[in-house]
């Protein structure tokens, strides 16, 4: 069963983490990841234009829940919704179940739950926890307009040969809600990239794209555990965005909200697998190719009594979404831990975070191209993948401290113009003749003017330029020594060989 998380819209992201934030804070995850999926499901009816009746019978919910949470989006509010302490039973919810699957009593289910799993707990608290999982339930087959659902799982097939070595295989199934027509296909794992993979080969194989998309929830392990993460969740609906549809999610503990296409998964168990004279992998992959066009869309189905390749191609295939004109790009995700320097390590090469995250774990998306970095929702960082040459540090200036960042042009003008005309002139000789340390001398000028005065410094950037000594040690002599005061004309003297500079004036700007 599958969590997932944002849907793409301005300003919801934000009100989604908070909500995220919170509730995590007060219940466990399956409750949090519950309440999350419920929340969008409701929005993704209402956006659908259906009523608030409606959404209340094929959810399970009051209609007094469906409305606090319309009313919330409205006012574009998210609130966590009011919940029960969880109960000594809640983690052990789907061991449970499965023993009432087997028909076993309430005082067996009670003697496995303190022998086994170890739990202290009373036969009365076992028995209705039991009670309220077999209450009885009415459940009137829901038929949907065409276009309007695509139902999703995977299907474990067990382990086939691959190269020799042994690999376990599961099954990927599509199914149309409303003419039955299914994709299938062979994964060997069941990870995010795998199961966007798979949508996005589904939809191309129908040519088109179904509104919405019921997709199973919260514990089946269907995906691996980082799933539920945010920024996974965000990928799965920024995938679905991309392609005009939008996620909703089967209710926790109901089979029937996804029915279709678990039947579809018995089915191509019963008829396709159990058929398998090898268990060879590529093999495996062909023959479901050419199962699921030959036979399975093209057989009498079972309920409808009617062929589903000839309803799609008569009547939904026309009602489809069309296809985008550029495929979704999927992300590798990966996640990275900051290194003191506020740096982490991708491919022999190092790139810079917000020095705020320095020491703390991020989530690297990347594709050929560009590598996205994520703190729970936020994106915190962007770079262009460097392709060229390894060990490189690829820094963003702002990601520094502002102590270490580099200024502006702009910011050493006006830290001149503040001091003097001259400080100026010093600036742009500093640029010419130190073009790679003009920035840190002038900023070691300014501290000068902290520590004699603004006039002295501009006067001693007077003399240094008079005599062409153009560095920070020069004006820092100068002021030191009282230089600026002395005579601005260089003293001459005659001598056998004619008339020469007093060249120890020199020694007296430099020393």
């Amino acid at each position: 069963m599958i969590a997932f998380g944002t849907i793409v819209e301005k300003g919801i992201k934000q009100l989604v983490e908070q909500f995220f934030n919170h509730v995590l804070l007060n219940h466990n995850e399956g409750q949090l990841m519950y309440k999350i999926d419920m929340w969008y499901t409701v929005k993704t009816l209402l956006d659908r234009g259906k009523s608030l009746r409606c959404i209340s019978q094929e959810l399970g919910i009051s209609r007094k829940t469906v409305t606090k949470i319309r009313d919330e989006i409205k006012k574009g509010n998210i609130q966590p919704p009011e919940t029960k302490k969880g109960g000594i039973l809640d983690d052990y919810s789907d061991f449970i179940l499965s023993l009432c699957e087997k028909q076993l009593t309430s005082v067996l289910i009670h003697r496995k739950l303190v022998q086994e799993k170890g739990l202290k707990v009373s036969y009365p608290t076992v028995l209705r926890f039991v009670n309220s999982i077999k209450q009885s339930e009415v459940y009137v087959p829901v038929e949907v307009p065409p276009a309007e659902e695509a139902q999703v799982d995977f299907g474990y097939l067990g382990e086939f040969y691959k190269d020799g070595k042994k690999v376990k295989l599961w099954v990927f199934s599509m199914q149309l809600s409303f003419s039955r027509y299914a994709y299938y296909e062979i994964t060997t794992n069941q990870t995010t990239a795998t199961f966007i993979g798979s949508h996005i080969n589904a939809f191309e194989f129908f040519g088109g794209v179904p509104k919405t998309v019921k997709i199973d929830n919260l514990k089946a392990a269907v995906l691996e555990a980082n799933f539920y993460e945010p920024v996974f969740q965000q990928q799965y609906s920024e995938f679905l965005a991309h392609y005009n549809s939008a996620p909703i999610t089967a209710r926790v503990r109901r089979g029937q909200d996804k029915g279709k296409v678990e039947s579809g998964i018995k089915y191509v168990k019963n008829n396709y697998l159990k058929g398998l004279g090898h268990r060879d992998y590529y093999k495996a992959i062909q023959e479901l190719k050419s199962w699921n066009t030959v036979i399975c869309n093209t057989r009498i189905h079972g309920t409808t009594r009617k062929v589903p390749l000839d309803v799609f191609k008569n009547t939904e295939k026309k009602e489809l979404i069309n296809l985008p004109q550029k495929r979704y790009e999927i992300f590798k995700i990966e996640k990275r831990m900051v290194k003191p320097n506020a740096h982490f390590s991708f491919q022999l090469n190092y790139y810079s975070v917000p020095h705020t995250y320095a020491n703390k774990e991020v989530v690297v998306k990347s594709n050929a191209n560009i590598l996205r970095v994520y703190s729970g929702f936020e994106q915190v960082a962007l770079h262009t993948i460097e392709k060229k040459q390894t060990g490189t540090y690829v820094t963003i200036e702002d990601h520094k401290p502002p102590e270490k960042q580099r200024k502006p042009e702009s910011y050493y003008y006006k830290m001149a113009v503040g001091i003097g005309p001259c400080v100026v002139e010093f600036m742009e000789a500093l640029k010419q003749y130190k073009p790679y340390a003009w920035q840190r001398m002038l900023s070691g000028v300014a501290k000068l003017a902290l520590r004699y005065d603004k006039q002295t410094v501009n006067m001693a950037c007077k003399r240094a330029l008079k005599y062409k000594a153009i560095s920070y040690q020069s004006i820092k002599n100068i002021c030191h020594k009282g230089l600026y005061e002395a005579p601005t004309e260089i003293l001459t003297v005659q001598s056998p060989n004619g008339f020469n500079h007093d060249l120890s004036i020199y020694d007296n700007l430099k020393n």
